[in-house]
C-alpha cells in the first residue's frame, strides 16, 4: 500500500483529501502543521507528499526545495497543489514532481497521484 503525506493548513481540505485517498487505497498521513513535515517524513516514510504551497508563515515551494535537495528525502515525489494558479508557473524552480490546481476534481486527483507514482516506480 503507497504511503502519502498530506500536508494543508486547512483543516477542511486536509480532512476530505484523507478521506478520498483512503477510499482509493492509500495509507494516509495528514497533518496540518508544517513543522511536523520532517518528523511525518522519518515515521511514516511516504512515498509522495500532496503539499499544499501556502501553508500560512510558510511558502511549501521552500519546503519542496529543501526536500528535493537533502540526498534523505529527494527520492520522495512531491506534488504541490494550490489555488493561486500562478504558482504553477514555479513548479519546476522548487524541483517539485508535479502540481494539481484547487479546487481540483477527485478523479483529477487521484490520477496525477497515481500516474506520479508510477514514474516514480518507473512503470512510465
Amino acid at each position: 500500500m503507497k504511503r502519502i503525506l498530506v500536508v494543508d493548513d486547512d483543516i477542511d481540505i486536509l480532512t476530505v483529501v484523507q478521506l478520498v485517498l483512503e477510499s482509493h487505497g492509500f495509507e494516509v498521513a495528514a497533518i496540518s502543521n508544517w513543522q511536523q513535515i520532517y518528523t511525518q517524513i522519518d515515521t511514516f516514510k511516504p512515498d509522495l507528499i500532496l503539499l499544499d504551497v501556502l501553508l500560512g508563515t510558510q511558502d511549501g515551494r521552500n519546503i519542496c526545495k529543501q526536500l528535493k535537495s537533502s540526498n534523505d528525502t529527494k527520492h520522495i515525489s512531491v506534488i504541490l497543489f494550490s489555488a493561486n494558479h500562478n504558482v504553477e508557473k514555479s513548479v519546476s524552480e522548487c524541483l517539485a514532481d508535479s502540481f494539481i490546481s484547487k479546487p481540483f476534481d477527485i478523479n483529477d486527483l487521484i490520477e496525477g497521484i497515481n500516474n506520479q507514482l508510477m514514474e516514480t516506480n518507473g512503470f512510465n
